[in-house]
């Protein structure tokens, strides 16, 4: 299914949604209410709309792509959200980054019970914890260099792409078992088949991916995290290990395992994957760990690691340290120091690159 059937499909669904929910109002308000009115009550109880922006400066002794020092403003993203919820059990999911005039999600899902769920369009595939989660909660302002190559997020993986972890697709799952005293739904999972793509890219290999995830909450501070991802992908680009060459199709699998630990003021999130591209073996890991002496203030560290290439020791090490001040709601500024350690053994792409600090903050500004 390409994007623009789905998306037509999406839009004719929601406007058939919004007509029986007008017409069910209709006949429960009768005819004194004004056309207006109706609509004003509509927007009211049933769309909800939020966004947020983030905008900051970074500074690096050595940058790759310049070959030397660099620095420089940045608009990372500028958000706007659409939930609606026409009737009960449906709603339909818009979000686009104004900055750069680009779609992220768009999708219906029927959730009738909290155990299940389906729902088609575009949005992030469950592939680990950190790629399913927003930039505007995320702790390391650049997001750690594993998920990001891994997932597909960043464009870090030039043969893929860059496709902010999202593709298109139709997927179900849901959450079920509730215990303790808490009631906590003890499993989470999520299974899925998509293109295969970056988000707003067409299929180009006539086949499908198959991702899926599960989740255990054993006890209340503790959720542990499997994922799986299976499928084929169509090189945007010659594999820099000359594994396979452009527009070829070549095998890419991942499956990542994590954690995230909630105790008090204390937060840890840590995950450990792997990948394959044909032959091409790769793993990263990171661990990041948050602290709050006050409310709005945060303390964060972090220790990320992505070797691109096992055979190669074409790896990077990034330690991370910085501050967090929130100081409205969704609003907050960062600031973080970076010291990229990299092989000096690599055969790779960091062949001769030297380890670097960086320097970088981020403002964010949400609604």
């Amino acid at each position: 299914m390409n994007i623009k059937a789905t998306v037509i499909s999406i839009i004719l669904t929601a406007a058939a949604c919004t007509s029986a929910s007008a017409a069910a109002d209709s006949l429960s308000t009768g005819s004194k209410e004004s056309k207006g009115g109706k609509l004003m009550n509509f927007l009211s109880e049933k769309v909800s709309v939020s966004g947020y922006a983030q905008a900051g400066y970074q500074y690096s002794t050595y940058d790759m792509e310049h070959d030397g020092a660099f620095n420089k403003f940045n608009l990372y993203r500028a958000m706007i959200i659409a939930d609606v919820k026409p009737i009960k059990h449906l709603d339909l999911y818009f979000m686009a980054d104004v900055s750069k005039f680009k779609l992220h999600e768009l999708f219906i899902r029927y959730r009738p019970v909290d155990a299940f769920y389906i729902r088609l369009g575009q949005y992030k595939t469950p592939f680990t914890i950190e790629s399913n989660m927003s930039p505007s909660v995320l702790e390391i302002i650049k997001g750690a260099q594993a998920v990001q190559y891994l997932a597909g997020i960043d464009g870090s993986d030039e043969c893929f792409g860059a496709g902010s972890g999202r593709d298109l697709g139709l997927e179900a799952g849901g959450e079920f078992l509730k215990v303790g005293k808490d009631r906590r739904n003890l499993f989470e999972y999520r299974i899925g088949v998509f293109n295969g793509e970056p988000s707003n890219t067409a299929e180009s290999n006539n086949r499908k991916d198959v991702v899926a995830s599960l989740a255990i909450r054993p006890v209340s501070m503790l959720k542990l995290h499997g994922s799986v991802y299976i499928g084929e992908g169509t090189a945007k680009t010659d594999s820099p290990y000359g594994s396979f060459k452009e527009e070829e199709t070549y095998r890419r699998n991942r499956w990542s395992a994590g954690l995230e630990l909630k105790a008090g003021p204390i937060y840890l999130r840590s995950e450990y994957m792997e990948g394959l591209d044909a032959s091409v073996r790769s793993r990263g890991a990171y661990a990041t760990l948050t602290g709050s002496p006050v409310k709005f203030l945060d303390i964060v560290a972090s220790v990320d690691y992505l070797d691109r290439n096992i055979s190669l020791s074409d790896w990077q090490c990034n330690y991370i340290i910085g501050l967090q001040w929130n100081f409205f709601q969704k609003c907050r500024l960062q600031a973080q120091y970076v010291y990229q350690q990299r092989s000096a053994d690599s055969q790779g792409i960091y062949s001769g690159v030297p380890s670097s600090h960086m320097f970088v903050t981020q403002l964010q500004v949400g609604f």
